[in-house]
């Protein structure tokens, strides 16, 4: 499978505009190191799709998460050609309800 084309949905944006705020309260070079590997991780699910898991437990929808720095979840889904980033979680909320 070649390359997908990338897409980061507003909600996405939103939730990583969060997390970096408020790590960025305490150090700024950690929000900012965090933000690159977000983003340097949305360019391998787009090379990966498959990276990600499935998880029933939360969800039924056809979505898949991939997890970063043990802390935050990436949920993400793919149609045709495009790798849609949905949102970014810190792992510690109640994703459930979220979704």
């Amino acid at each position: 499978m070649s390359k997908l084309a990338l897409r980061i949905l507003g909600k996405a944006e939103e939730d990583m505009d969060l997390i970096g705020s408020y790590i960025a309260q305490d150090n700024i070079v950690a929000a900012s190191n965090l933000l690159k590997q977000f983003y340097a991780t949305f360019e391998t699910l787009t090379k990966y799709p498959n990276l990600g898991y499935k998880r029933s437990d939360f969800t039924y929808q056809d979505v898949r998460f991939y997890v970063v720095r043990k802390n935050y979840l990436i949920l993400y889904k793919v149609e045709q050609n495009t790798l849609f980033i949905l949102r970014v979680f810190p792992a510690y909320q109640d994703i459930c309800s979220l979704l």
